[in-house]
Formats: structure tokens, C-alpha cells, sequence
């Protein structure tokens, strides 16, 4: 009977409810910027978030980005606006299959000329099919707006269908927010990096290092254009030799700043369109 009472406490309700509203209090985003690289073993998820609006850059190599969103996305918000995938690697893209199973998805965005035989990506073709998932390929030139981000395509160019293979295909764009500049590179070697436009791309904030530190990649030309502050590297336990110690030398040689996700349990930038800091 004690019990029974005790819950038609109104005291009891009115203090439960003041609980409720607190918890969603401190659950409310903030109106900062946040790059979140999530900590997928070999491979690249990268979630992009700002109040009520997630994009999501690739999925990694199984369902641990599953954890990332859970961990940094309001409880209740069950949508990602974009979801990029910079190229058809299962690396790249594996984790998205699930999320895009258990998420709603506005766009979906990857590069459309190429012919992928993968089961696995034809089962995220088939779901973003059946889910009437609306979807684009990028080129270079184009430029997104997701108030007040933007997201400004380097890669690849209009009409291009002969690449020499996945990697050279990735999709590569900076993400301006404010004065605060990202350039996020998917797996691209030097020699595309050597033919990016990166008129506007002085001294960015943060690169996003490609093929996760490979040697044929972050040249030495391409990091003297960019000068970025800090550099993020997306690596795992690999028999690849990733991050190669020749990257890992241009960037000390160049006095940037990087860390990696093999040795954080993420890593997370906040910028508020004028400064940014690490979590």
C-alpha cells in the first residue's frame, strides 16, 4: 500500500518530470562546430555535427561507428542529413550498411562513375534503393550548404571515368565554418593531390590524412600549400606499415601537429567558427 500511494504522489511526478527536463537540458547541442573522428580500426568514420544537423563521412570497416553516433549524437535524433562516402572501399564503407539501416538518411553522396562489383556495396546500393534515399555524386566545383556549414568539392573532376583505381577516385572537399577550414581527403595519393586546386586552402586548420598515413600519400608539395595546424590520421592495428614513418616525418619536419585514432578513443575538434580546440 506504501508503494501504491508513493506513486500517486503528485510530488513524486512533478519531481520525475524535473529530472526528465534536466536530462534533455544538458542533451541539447550547443552552437559549436564538432569533427568527430571516430575510433574504427582500419578505416575512416568521421561524423560532422552541429545542433540538429549530422553528416556523417564514411562508415569504417565493420559496425564500431555504430558506437561513435550513439555516443555523440542526441539520444533522440535518429536522422543523418548526409551520409558521404568518399570512395567504395570496404574500409570506407562497410559500416555504413548498418547505419543505414537503423538510421533515417536525407542524402546520400558518392562518386557514381565507377563500376564496383563488391557484394557488400551492392548491398548498400540496395538499401539506399529501397529506402528511396536520395542520392548524388559530387564533382569538383560543387559546393553544399548545410547552414552555416559549407562543403566545397576539390574531387574529381566532371566527366572523369578513367581512374587508375578506387583511391584515385575519392571524393576530397574542405568544410568551411565560420574562419574555420577542415579538408577531408578520403585514400588519394600524391598525384592527385598534386592536382587539387587549393586556391582559398592557405593554412587550414585541420587535414584529414589521407589512406591513413600511407607513404604515396601527404606529399611534401601538398602540405607546403596547406599548411594545416593539426593533422588527423584514421589507422588501426595493419600489415600496411600505416602511418608510414615518411609521412610521420613531413609533418614534424613541417612542425604540424597530429594525432591518430589507433592511440585515442576519438578525436574531436570544436570550433566555433572564429577558434577551435581539442576536446
Amino acid at each position: 500500500m506504501l508503494e501504491i500511494k508513493f506513486f500517486k504522489n503528485p510530488l513524486f511526478w512533478l519531481f520525475l518530470g524535473l529530472i526528465l527536463i534536466w536530462i534533455a537540458f544538458l542533451s541539447l547541442p550547443d552552437r559549436n562546430l564538432h569533427l568527430i573522428f571516430c575510433k574504427v580500426g582500419q578505416g575512416d568514420a568521421t561524423l560532422i555535427s552541429y545542433r540538429q544537423t549530422q553528416i556523417l563521412v564514411d562508415g569504417g570497416p565493420d559496425n564500431s561507428v555504430l558506437d561513435c553516433l550513439a555516443k555523440n549524437m542526441p539520444f533522440w535524433d535518429r536522422n543523418l542529413e548526409i551520409i558521404i562516402l568518399t570512395h567504395p572501399e570496404a574500409d570506407h564503407f562497410t559500416g555504413l550498411i548498418e547505419v543505414a539501416s537503423r538510421y533515417q538518411i536525407d542524402y546520400f553522396l558518392v562518386n557514381r562513375h565507377l563500376n564496383v562489383s563488391s557484394l557488400g556495396f551492392q548491398k548498400l546500393e540496395e538499401l539506399i534503393n529501397n529506402y528511396k534515399i536520395k542520392n548524388y555524386a559530387p564533382k569538383k566545383g560543387d559546393k553544399i550548404n548545410v547552414n552555416p556549414i559549407q562543403l566545397s568539392f576539390l574531387w574529381p573532376p566532371k566527366g572523369m571515368n578513367d581512374f587508375k583505381g578506387l583511391n584515385d577516385s575519392s571524393l576530397v572537399f574542405y568544410l568551411s565554418f565560420g574562419q574555420f577550414k577542415a579538408l577531408l581527403t578520403g585514400d588519394i595519393p600524391s598525384k592527385i593531390e598534386e592536382q587539387l586546386n587549393l586556391k582559398g586552402l592557405k593554412e587550414i586548420d585541420l587535414l584529414k590524412v589521407a589512406h591513413h598515413g600511407s607513404k604515396f600519400s601527404t606529399g611534401d608539395y601538398f602540405l607546403s600549400q596547406i599548411k594545416p595546424k593539426l593533422a588527423v590520421i584514421c589507422v588501426g592495428k595493419n600489415s600496411f606499415g600505416h602511418p608510414h614513418p615518411d609521412v610521420l616525418g613531413r609533418l614534424k619536419q613541417r612542425g604540424i601537429s597530429y594525432l591518430r585514432t589507433d592511440r585515442e578513443s576519438q578525436i574531436e575538434v570544436i570550433a566555433d567558427g572564429y577558434n577551435w580546440f581539442l576536446k
